[in-house]
């Protein structure tokens, strides 16, 4: 069987990418790492919005409160309606900058649900028609047609002409 090698994954599996309190969502909230900060798309007042670097398709989006908190049930009302007005924007983003044919959108709550951080976040996964090949199936890799880079240049090019929340 041939080996598929995709080593930039190392410093999520590994744990190196985690801060020292453990959150990635948080530090890029602080906006005092660089790096932190790279795939931040949109920081309202209540939501970040930050592509996932590990991401399912292009423009796989993680949104969340900016209060860190681990469970739907901690999040005051306030929080959730600016959750999802952020998602709404995040759907309309999406659309304009790269014209998915659908979405996955979901909460993965605790470690044994697939949480690999304490830090409620909402996925926004954009789906086309046949966006899955055999490399999933047969090499358990994905293959992305577009680099973080770019995705997160055309989504923030989008959300500056979006109107306000």
């Amino acid at each position: 069987m041939k080996q598929l090698w995709a080593p930039w994954r190392m410093a999520y599996v590994s744990g190196a990418e985690r801060t020292p309190d453990g959150c990635f969502i948080c530090a890029a909230i602080d906006g005092a790492d660089p790096e932190a900060t790279r795939y931040v798309v949109e920081l309202a007042e209540r939501t970040i919005v930050l592509l996932n670097r590990y991401p399912y398709s292009p423009g796989h989006l993680m949104i969340a409160p900016r209060r860190h908190l681990a469970d739907l049930a901690e999040m005051s009302a306030d929080e959730g309606k600016a959750l999802f007005v952020t998602t709404q924007r995040a759907l309309t983003a999406l659309r304009e900058a790269s014209q998915p044919g659908g979405f996955n959108i979901g909460l993965n709550l605790g470690g044994p649900a697939g949480a690999s951080v304490d830090h409620l976040h909402l996925h926004v996964v954009p789906r086309w028609g046949g966006d899955t090949n055999f490399m999933p199936v047969i090499g358990d890799v994905k293959v992305l047609p577009e680099h973080l880079d770019t995705t997160a240049a055309r989504l923030r090019e989008v959300y500056a002409g979006l109107p306000a929340p």
